[in-house]
């Protein structure tokens, strides 16, 4: 389980009660799974086979705005895309994406939304050739991005990777500008649950996004606001110039299933929902492409 490979850091003074209680609530009601990882301020631990544990700090947003944009806490999404990315492992079996692993060596590599930064920091350990690592120009977000960066990057490997504010669809200042096309893979995790941000973060992945024919954006999003809030994103990549190579669900626990608009007539239970996650594979429309998955809609 996806949950599994998350952990508080050993505490320096003893743990009261609730503390104890509150961290292992996802154990104890395995039915209402945890999505979300971490309390803003406080430190969490990724645990990687390929490259040990990386502790993650995560971020006190001052202001509203930035508040909502909900990266003080780490995502199942990241950690899916983190081990997809770092061929990581899940109850013993190899995390594979469908078709293969996600290399990234001697690649060129850009997060949106990194969030706490993990999926970009594991591709800057898994090889990649550059790293950015760019979400919501906040100032305290990124200086949070910048320390576990240099946290966890050896220093010999540090000059490859960079933080950069952006916020999605704002395409004119100096780095935009100077990095059309510049990333052979384009990452983002968790970042579909606004649809009034869709056009944004699509236009944002077409445009940074390599035009030669391996690049790619993978893309992986949790179902816990909504299947229906989800579901348009992959109709506004295509309105952009994006195709949709593949696409699938995957579970907390490895199961994997075809991709639907919608389950059970929209009346999809919660709960179980919440354990789901979908993984798409997104490349320029004029590229070459493998035969696309077909959505469909599910009893």
């Amino acid at each position: 389980m996806l949950n599994s490979l998350v952990r508080l850091p050993v505490p320096t003074e003893p743990a009261c009660t609730e503390d104890i209680f509150s961290s292992a609530l996802g154990t104890l009601f395995t039915d209402d799974l945890l999505n979300q990882h971490g309390d803003p301020g406080s430190s969490i631990i990724y645990k990687s086979k390929a490259f040990g544990d990386l502790e993650l700090q995560l971020v006190d947003p001052r202001g509203e705005d930035a508040r909502r944009l909900f990266a003080q806490y780490l995502w199942n999404s990241g950690v899916l895309m983190a081990e997809l990315i770092g061929g990581g492992t899940a109850d013993g079996r190899a995390m594979e994406a469908r078709g293969g692993s996600w290399s990234v060596t001697g690649e060129t590599a850009m997060e949106l939304g990194a969030g706490t930064g993990l999926a970009g920091i594991v591709a800057a350990l898994a090889g990649a050739e550059e790293v950015v690592l760019s979400d919501y120009p906040a100032l305290e977000i990124l200086a949070n991005i910048r320390t576990n960066v240099n946290r966890n990057i050896p220093q010999a490997s540090s000059t490859k990777v960079r933080v950069e504010g952006h916020e999605w669809g704002i395409l004119t200042d100096p780095f935009s500008a100077s990095h059309k096309h510049a990333f052979t893979r384009v990452i983002a995790a968790d970042c579909l649950w606004m649809p009034w941000q869709h056009l944004s973060l699509a236009e944002s992945i077409c445009h940074f996004l390599s035009d030669t024919k391996d690049a790619r954006a993978w893309v992986i999003a949790a179902f816990h606001t909504g299947r229906a809030t989800l579901a348009p994103f992959f109709d506004t990549v295509v309105e952009v110039g994006l195709a949709v190579e593949d696409i699938w669900e995957r579970d907390v626990d490895g199961h994997e299933r075809a991709w639907a608009r919608e389950r059970d007539g929209g009346r999809e239970d919660a709960t179980g929902r919440k354990r789901w996650m979908v993984i798409a594979v997104l490349r320029h429309a004029k590229s070459p492409s493998i035969e696309p998955t077909p959505q469909t809609t599910a009893p």
